[in-house]
């Protein structure tokens, strides 16, 4: 059998996987969907953000206004519902001016940088600390404005997904489709039957690493469209220009909008479930039993929020999670500050190390798979 058709056979055996999709629908129609509409149907204010300086007509305005919203909002308790609620509205637009009246939202941490580096060179502290401030500053001075209030739109919403419902239904997909890539040929016995020549075991194993990747991405594109699809038509369109700082939870000072960093959401959770892949296929190498390499792949894709939880505060808790293949797939954790690690006295900015880091891990475990494999066909 040829290659490309020996890939063909193993994409197909993979999508043919009626477990696959009927977890697939569950979580997807069944949990995720009815729960967007709710949020949605109860939601209703998208919120205000300021994304631009304010003139001076708005804030002028914005003063006016809260003086007259203030008396109001002290007394609620005969006003209809909807008279509160444009109320409340008012006061977040107004406060969100007032707030970037000031300048960006930025701007203290900019000076505290900078007094932070003055300092370091006065003294002559040169090393990684001074390095890492400055490339921190030099980061957030190339940051458009980052304003004041807070949009829940669509754009929010799509970014959310990542770290959400699609971590929890990207992961599982994993771990569904691939646990058997291996495992299930043990099991049924077929696997002494499959090309028992060396080359043809290590064609074998190319046609299934290669089916399991493009498995990976076509689901991966098959959440986004559900990310996308679900959230354009349950919420308020827009928020996509904004940058990725207007959101609460990302302060690390990525020049980036709210649309840009979606396409790298993409890009990064891809390359994590690719890497997670391949250590659940090695797994499968090794087990005759589909159960425990499910198991054993789902406790590694699992322990570390479960060690989160339980011991949060704690420094290697939280370092842990930073390099496992579930904050990887997470995305979130690369962008919610600026972290850098100290790689021979230079900073090395987090998202850099734990993808290259995951690309290098990878090909020892790919290489790992194919020896296994066919050390095995040999016995």
């Amino acid at each position: 059998m040829k290659p490309l058709s020996l890939t063909r056979f193993e994409l197909y055996k993979l999508f043919s996987r009626k477990s696959v999709w009927i977890f697939f629908a569950i979580m997807v129609f069944c949990i995720y969907l009815p729960l967007q509409i709710l949020t949605s149907s109860s939601g209703g204010y998208a919120g205000y953000y300021q994304s631009v300086p304010p003139t001076a007509q708005q804030v002028q305005q914005a003063k006016s206004e809260l003086k007259k919203i203030a008396p109001k909002l002290e007394g609620t308790a005969g006003l209809p519902n909807n008279e509160v609620n444009i109320l409340n509205r008012a006061y977040l637009r107004d406060t969100a001016i007032l707030n970037a009246e000031t300048g960006s939202a930025i701007k203290p941490d900019l000076e505290m940088l900078q007094q932070s580096i003055n300092k370091l060179k006065a003294q002559g502290q040169i090393g990684f600390t001074y390095r890492a401030d400055t490339l921190e500053y030099n980061m957030m001075k190339h940051l458009p404005y980052i304003g004041f209030g807070h949009y829940n739109g669509a754009s929010n919403m799509m970014v959310d997904f990542f770290k959400t419902y699609g971590l929890i239904i990207f992961g599982a997909i994993i771990l569904v489709g691939l646990s058997p890539v291996f495992s299930e040929e043990y099991s049924l016995g077929t696997d002494s039957f499959l090309l028992t020549a060396k080359r043809g075991r290590r064609q074998l194993v190319t046609s299934k690493i290669l089916a399991s990747t493009l498995y990976v991405l076509v689901m991966e594109g098959i959440l986004l469209l559900v990310n996308v699809a679900s959230n354009l038509s349950l919420f308020d369109i827009g928020g996509f220009d904004y940058p990725l700082q207007s959101i609460a939870l990302y302060s690390a000072p990525f020049h980036l909008s709210v649309a840009q960093y979606i396409g790298v959401a993409v890009l990064i959770q891809l390359l994590g479930g690719v890497a997670f892949g391949f250590l659940i296929m090695l797994l499968s190498s090794f087990n005759r039993s589909t159960l425990v390499t499910f198991f054993v792949s789902a406790g590694i894709f699992a322990l570390p929020e479960l060690i989160v939880l339980m011991f949060g505060l704690k420094n290697w808790a939280q370092t842990l999670m930073d390099f496992s293949y579930t904050g990887l797939i997470q995305v979130s954790r690369l962008f919610k500050s600026f972290v850098a690690y100290n790689v021979f006295g230079y900073p090395v900015l987090y998202p850099i190390l734990v993808i290259g880091l995951a690309i290098l891990v990878s090909i020892p475990i790919v290489w790992l798979t194919y020896r296994v494999y066919c050390r095995h066909q040999i016995a």
